[in-house]
């Protein structure tokens, strides 16, 4: 039985869809995005200056794995790269019709779940206190990225790595939407990229190993047996038509 949180579409959606053909076919993807950029960005702006002040962590999540794990500065490049994947989620999920829906119920889960997350970083807050090393560290031409994130990113809001709970989860939708296609190079880069990411929230140090793997675990989890079943269920009678009726 899967849960049922997201499953139809909300109202705010209203006008993007009806009018999803105005701003050259981009007003919904815009929408979408936008949504996870103050419904997603703001609320962990909120969570991760809150558990900044309180400064107090539920348990220590470390392992010899995390200090053998070396800091390797170049990489905060792909660990850059989960801007990218909203909005190809949501400009790719303009692909048809049924795809468009699917775009909408994924955006909503996807936000739901977020909100989940920044309450176990409420509830269970972790400091990732292994990001000392990096200013122990040669960074070189790195230094100036490295010196922005940790300015409007503190050591807070750890587990489950929302970096890889949300790029996981587009790079799964995006897969469902075009695994018939002539695209198997692109799903080879994707997937790299998205594994390369992956490495990258711990050798910046952003992430213990052990957010890395519950981040895993929570976006498939997720996938399977929350946000999959939505998207086939979309296409129903009952779930075309209150979409029709927004």
């Amino acid at each position: 039985m899967s849960l049922k949180w997201g499953s139809k579409p909300w109202r705010i959606w209203s006008s993007h869809w009806q009018n999803k053909a105005s701003i050259f076919g981009y007003r919904l993807p815009i929408a979408l995005i936008s949504a996870i950029i103050f419904g997603a960005g703001l609320g962990y702006l909120l969570t991760n200056q809150f558990s900044y002040w309180r400064d107090w962590q539920a348990f220590d999540p470390a392992t010899g794995l995390d200090s053998w794990i070396p800091v390797i500065p170049w990489m905060i490049v792909p660990y850059s790269t989960l801007y990218f994947y909203y909005p190809m989620a949501a400009l790719l999920g303009m692909k048809n019709e049924k795809t468009q829906r699917e775009n909408i119920i994924f955006h909503q889960t996807l936000l739901i779940l977020t909100w989940m997350v920044f309450a176990i970083f409420i509830i269970l807050p972790v400091e990732v206190d292994i990001r000392k090393s990096v200013f122990e560290s040669e960074l070189g031409i790195w230094q100036p990225w490295y010196d922005h994130l940790h300015a409007v990113d503190t050591e807070w809001n750890a587990w489950p790595s929302l970096h890889i709970v949300q790029s996981l989860l587009a790079v799964l939708v995006v897969s469902r939407w075009y695994k018939n296609e002539n695209t198997k190079w692109y799903f080879r880069i994707l997937w790299f990229a998205w594994i390369m990411l992956t490495i990258s929230v711990m050798t910046t140090k952003q992430h213990f190993v052990w957010d890395a793997l519950t981040g895993i675990i929570v976006g498939l989890v997720a996938w399977k047996f929350w946000i999959l079943p939505l998207l086939e269920e979309c296409h129903s009678d009952e779930s075309i038509a209150s979409f029709e009726s927004l």
